[in-house]
């Protein structure tokens, strides 16, 4: 599909300047669940948000939280952030993009990661996580 091949792209790009400087030549993916405000406009913050990888769980998730996890993405140093793509929701809203990806909802196949922080819930993102 046209997001794929996009993404697909912009990985090659970037690692095509794996010579030069790795913080000015590295890309993060995110990819929000559905967008849908809460009823108060508010940001429920890291305890509330889940990521996953592989681009086979979603959700929804505020435009707050998701610019301001955005913004928090972009100030961090951790190196696990670089050339990697993410997806980003609430973790009460999960659920599979495709319905062969729903025994990937207990099975435990695909890390689910939550914390109290931007830290913890960074922490264990890894790298170069491809599509299932």
């Amino acid at each position: 599909d046209e997001k794929r091949k996009g993404e697909e792209r912009l990985s090659s790009i970037f690692n095509s300047q794996a010579g030069s400087s790795p913080l000015s030549s590295s890309y993060t993916i995110l990819r929000p669940g559905g967008l849908e405000e809460p009823k108060k406009n508010e940001i429920l913050g890291p305890s509330a948000l889940e990521i996953s990888q592989g681009d086979v769980l979603a959700g929804i998730v505020s435009r707050a939280d998701l610019a301001e996890v955005t913004v928090e993405l972009a100030l961090s140093n951790v190196a696990n952030l670089r050339n990697t793509a993410l997806e980003l929701y609430y973790t009460d809203s999960v659920q599979p993009c495709e319905g062969r990806f729903k025994p990937l909802l207990s099975n435990g196949a695909i890390p689910r990661l939550h914390g109290d922080t931007y830290e913890e819930l960074f922490r264990d993102i890894q790298p170069n996580i491809d599509f299932y």
